[in-house]
């Protein structure tokens, strides 16, 4: 899968930032290197109380690009926007 070149249409805004209310599974992007496209790292998951800010399209339309802490990850729509429902809940 070449993941540097795919772009998916994304209902949450990019730029937006997130604390996250629980771990979240993710799946880590690693940079290119020497002129390779993007790759897909590990599976992994990020803690409960991380920020995160939403970079991009995901690799499909069920992920999202988000950086935490200086790395990029790709993670499930569903999550973000579970996220996002219980943030606008906190505030209204």
């Amino acid at each position: 899968m070449n993941v540097g070149t795919l772009i998916q249409p994304s209902p949450v805004p990019f730029a937006s930032a997130y604390i996250l209310p629980k771990n979240v599974s993710a799946i880590q992007v690693l940079p290119a290197e020497d002129g390779e496209p993007t790759r897909l790292g590990l599976l992994t998951q990020l803690p409960e109380g991380a920020e995160i800010f939403v970079g991009g399209p995901g690799f499909s339309e069920g992920t999202v690009k988000v950086l935490c802490q200086g790395a990029a990850y790709f993670i499930f729509l569903d999550d973000l926007l579970a996220v996002k429902k219980g943030a606008a809940l906190a505030y209204a």
